[in-house]
């Protein structure tokens, strides 16, 4: 049922008390350690590696067994065997497994966006996002992604479900969302579809860059140059926008890198910088440069 890129996520995970790292003499020579208050850390078991540190009773583990399971066993309940058949699993860890993230794409879902010059499918995307850090709660994102080049677009927020984690943890709430996210699926098809159509001058895409909340001049060059190469490819159109902000989102080994720390965090950026493109093409700036496109 599942072709995957494997990340080994399947790893178990302990709560374990936390304690001073210095030994303090105690009468006869001997050396005892104080614990640390009352901390607790999140520890793998496989690697010993701490993930993350909590007050005493204040975190509930879930493990991604669990989570990641619960989530394909709502999904095979939804979908028809024919589409689960086809489905694929791309996985990737951060912060050595603090954050854990499984992508299910659906390439039976896909659709196709066209413009004069080149086609492209987008297919259909679950994304669940478990984290043992304290960073986020455990979540659903639902999205889609570019096939042509692996852009990855995550609508917005109305796309995720959270949910507290608690000793009795239910993933029913999340499938909900998968409804809604091919209702939204579809809709976002015809946008892009339209974008497709919906020629635009250079300039006024340059000036879009420029005006972007949080980019720098530096990184508006950038994506400048990235829009003349998407355009030589898709046409000087809105959805070729679009593809240079994706391609933002998705790529560090181009134009757009992460700088290196050692902790492996380009899963938590790559969706970080996607849910940021979500809200750049839902800004006035982006408004403001659909209203010098002209639909042919």
């Amino acid at each position: 049922m599942i072709n995957q890129e494997t990340t080994d996520l399947m790893f178990n995970t302990e709560m374990r008390n936390l304690f001073s790292n210095e030994d303090h003499p105690h009468l006869y020579g001997e050396f005892i350690t104080n614990r640390a208050g009352d901390y607790q850390g999140v520890f793998r078991t496989d690697t010993n590696d701490c993930l993350g540190i909590f007050k005493e009773n204040s975190y509930t583990l879930v493990q991604n067994n669990q989570f990641f399971s619960g989530i394909e066993d709502q999904l095979t309940n939804y979908f028809d065997p024919i589409i689960m058949d086809g489905m694929e699993c791309r996985d990737s860890a951060s912060h050595h497994g603090a954050v854990s993230i499984r992508e299910y794409h659906f390439p039976s879902l896909g659709k196709t966006i066209e413009t004069n010059r080149h086609k492209t499918s987008l297919n259909f995307r679950v994304i669940g996002w478990n984290c043992f850090d304290g960073s986020s709660r455990c979540k659903i994102i639902i999205g889609n992604i570019d096939t042509f080049c692996a852009n990855g677009l995550i609508s917005g927020d109305y796309d995720t479900s959270s949910q507290k984690r608690t000793s009795g943890f239910d993933l029913k709430s999340f499938i909900d969302k998968v409804s809604h996210g091919l209702v939204r699926f579809d809709s976002d098809i015809e946008k892009y579809q339209r974008y497709a159509e919906t020629t635009v001058l250079t300039p006024y895409v340059n000036d879009f860059f420029n005006n972007l909340k949080g980019v720098s001049e530096r990184n508006a060059e950038r994506l400048q140059a990235q829009y003349m190469d998407e355009m030589s490819i898709r046409g000087n159109n809105l959805w070729a926008v679009v593809s240079t902000l994706t391609n933002y989102a998705s790529h560090f080994d181009g134009r757009f890198p992460t700088r290196n720390t050692g902790n492996n965090h380009d899963g938590v950026t790559s969706f970080n910088r996607q849910a940021q493109v979500g809200r750049w093409l839902n800004s006035e700036t982006f408004k403001t440069l659909e209203r010098h496109a002209v639909s042919v």
